[in-house]
């Protein structure tokens, strides 16, 4: 979230909207309305990024069987680990500090230790 303090939001709280998104952001995709919602193209931006981080591990090693596995398990993973960090501590190890630059820190080992 340090990274992302210079985006306004008018009037809503910046801090408030982020925990929202992190703590809600699954719920979009694990419901039973998700196959309807991916035929109306709901899902086409996290879709997009994912393609995108998945092009780049393929520029690292395009011997890697699975990029889009990768990518999208990171995006996911990046929010459960700040999710946990505040909420369910002994399911990170990024509680005690509260720092998001260790979940970033951890997520660039995980995947260069991978695409190895």
């Amino acid at each position: 979230m340090e990274d992302n303090l210079e985006i306004d939001f008018g009037a809503f709280d910046h801090q408030a909207l982020y925990f929202i998104a992190i703590a809600e952001g699954n719920k979009t995709y694990l419901s039973k309305d998700v196959d309807e919602n991916n035929k109306d193209m709901l899902y086409k931006p996290f879709k997009d990024l994912s393609s995108r981080i998945a092009r780049v591990f393929v520029e690292y090693n395009s011997a890697y069987k699975y990029p889009n596995t990768l990518a999208s398990s990171i995006i996911d993973l990046s929010h459960l680990q700040y999710f946990f960090m505040h909420h369910l501590p002994r399911l990170s190890d990024f509680a005690k500090n509260k720092r998001p630059k260790d979940i970033e820190a951890f997520l660039e080992d995980l995947v260069f230790k991978t695409l190895l």
